[in-house]
């Protein structure tokens, strides 16, 4: 049986064009520059570097949060 993933695609790829962060329309990203790109629902997402450090930090800390949860119900149960 497969797990499903509750991660969403993603990857470091490079601007081709430039173009702003999508989540920070003051941080530029410029051609051949790298960038976070975010697959979900379709749709591609680019963010620069920085803002997709917070992002994967935030996301981390979170998982973390609910693992501990699920551990504590499990050992409860």
């Amino acid at each position: 049986m497969g797990y499903k993933s509750l991660i969403v695609t993603m990857e470091i790829t490079t601007a081709g064009r430039g173009h702003y962060c999508r989540y920070n329309k003051r941080h530029r990203i410029e051609k051949g520059d790298k960038r976070l790109t975010v697959r979900s629902d379709g749709n591609e997402h680019r963010y620069c570097l920085p803002c997709g450090r917070i992002f994967l930090t935030r996301a981390l800390e979170r998982l973390r949060f609910h693992l501990q949860e699920l551990e504590a119900a499990l050992s409860n149960s």
